[in-house]
């Protein structure tokens, strides 16, 4: 009885604080599920067509201005606590069984992550930090095809995000890729090569310019 006293009252304070969360919603199907306890959410829509959907926000997340499209069965979209969307954000997922996991205190000014074709998914490790206008995906959307067989050659490919990464403004993260942890990865790059921990990518395609690094949200002033 007394946690429960304690869980109302927890929420009550939040409503006062934040006001009621705000979502809009447009299902078609069954078994979908959303789960947002503890966690402020700021004109959030849910656009799903399919079946047994599952969408869990940890507790002390902030979404604003974020939009989930689904379409198809069997997607789960795990954003663990206290992750930050502060301007916005698109999650897109299609086909069946993709999977798309964010790790604890990952934050994002404006990033667009879309993972298609069955089975398919993208990581992102704990403490990541994104800036906006950036776009993550795990497959190309459209079929490119050898001419003289006709077989589709761009299948999807898993991303992975290590821990502790910092994905700079305008960056695009591409298929295959596995980025290590604590790397940068620079404003405007296209990231089509995987990477090892501690590295700073950058360019068109990126290139590895740095190696054995890390990075801090604080800055670090020089010392008079």
């Amino acid at each position: 009885m007394p946690n429960s006293f304690l869980i109302r009252v927890g929420g009550a304070i939040r409503r006062l604080l934040f006001g009621e969360p705000t979502v809009s919603k447009t299902i078609r199907g069954t078994g979908n599920s959303f789960q947002a306890d503890g966690a402020r959410l700021s004109n959030v829509v849910l656009d799903i067509v399919g079946d047994r959907n599952f969408i869990t926000i940890g507790e002390g997340c902030i979404l604003n201005n974020v939009k989930f499209h689904i379409r198809g069965s069997d997607h789960v979209i795990e954003i663990s606590r206290n992750c930050w969307f502060t301007r916005s954000g698109t999650i897109w997922l299609e086909d069946s069984g993709c999977r798309l996991s964010i790790g604890q205190g990952t934050t994002m000014v404006d990033v667009a992550l879309a993972v298609t074709e069955p089975g398919s998914r993208i990581t992102i490790g704990e403490e990541c930090m994104f800036a906006n206008d950036i776009d993550v995906r795990c497959g190309d959307s459209h079929s490119i095809l050898e001419a003289a067989s006709g077989k589709r050659v761009n299948f999807a490919e898993d991303v992975t995000i290590g821990r502790h990464v910092w994905v700079a403004a305008h960056a695009i993260i591409l298929k295959g890729v596995t980025i290590g942890a604590d790397s940068v990865v620079a404003s405007g790059a296209i990231v089509t090569r995987s990477c090892d921990p501690g590295s700073i990518l950058a360019g068109n395609p990126a290139k590895v310019i740095k190696a054995g690094i890390s990075w801090k949200r604080e800055r670090i002033l020089k010392s008079e």
